[in-house]
């Protein structure tokens, strides 16, 4: 009995601890589209898969931010927190 109580707290402590989590990421490739109201970056990564990722006037832009370019993007829970234009690898 001890031990499924013991087991249950550990589940809840867990849950609770994933509840808090940030989460952030960063997302490289190109920049394949933007959206026609301008809210919506697209990048696709050297795999092919696409993320679509929030901006606005918040987001911290570097470099010439253009489809095609190569980007950086630190995201969180979707939005970009900042896009960074990167050098093409040759």
């Amino acid at each position: 009995m001890k031990k499924g109580i013991m087991i249950g707290m550990f589940a809840v402590v867990g849950l609770l601890a994933a509840g808090t989590m940030s989460w952030a990421a960063t997302v490289m490739g190109e920049l394949s589209k933007i959206d026609d109201k301008g809210s919506f970056y697209f990048v696709k990564d050297d795999k092919g898969k696409e993320t679509k990722i929030h901006f606005d006037g918040t987001t911290k832009k570097t470099g010439d931010v253009k489809v095609g370019a190569h980007v950086k993007v630190d995201e969180e829970k979707g939005h970009a927190k900042s896009i960074e234009v990167m050098e093409m690898k040759k």
